[in-house]
């Protein structure tokens, strides 16, 4: 961001303020729109937004072009394990804690779309809703479900024990490689 521009610009934006052509210097007519008390407070306040700016030396963030979720980049040793059975959504948090900033994080439909694909999830029709419950071969390696009590009434939440977190870990490349991770858009 070029300071020198902005203030040019705040100077500009505070002769309007003030009822000033800022390219003549003369006081613009009394009907001009300009003159309006709601258009000069805004431009007013605007001015002051400017001034922060160039006092702060403050630039908007730039938006980072994020590279696609890669394993290579990510110490896997370092993913937190529960002792404590939690939700697909906390594993994938607990994984996306350990990547950088600027990495597209796993998405938790990665997990779960993958689970479902390799039978350890199904997919049942509840009310008309598609949700997952685990299956058989699931609850093997420690996936379960477990009615819970939620602001909107009792629900079913799968839940992972240790040895499922571990498995999803052990098994983020066959995630990744199979393209679960990416976005789909038509």
């Amino acid at each position: 961001m070029d300071i020198n521009l902005v203030s040019h610009a705040k100077d500009y934006i505070d002769d309007l303020a003030r009822g000033i052509n800022p390219l003549t210097k003369e006081d613009v007519n009394e009907q001009d729109v300009i003159n309006n008390v709601k258009i000069s407070r805004c431009l007013f306040y605007v001015s002051d937004v400017l001034g922060e700016v160039i006092k702060n030396g403050v630039a908007p963030a730039k938006k980072i072009k994020k590279v696609d979720f890669s394993l290579e980049a990510l110490d896997l040793d370092k993913i937190k394990i529960t002792d404590e059975p939690i939700s697909v959504s906390v594993i994938v948090k607990n994984i996306n804690e350990i990547i950088p900033e600027n990495m597209k994080p796993l998405k938790t439909t990665a997990v779960t779309s993958w689970l479902v694909d390799i039978n350890m999830l199904s997919v049942v029709q509840v009310n008309g809703k598609n949700h997952k419950r685990p299956t058989k071969n699931a609850e093997e390696i420690g996936v379960f479900q477990q009615e819970r009590q939620g602001q909107y009434g009792t629900y079913i939440s799968v839940m992972y024990r240790k040895e499922a977190q571990k498995f999803i870990v052990d098994n983020l490349s066959a995630i990744i490689d199979g393209g679960y991770n990416i976005s789909k858009r038509a």
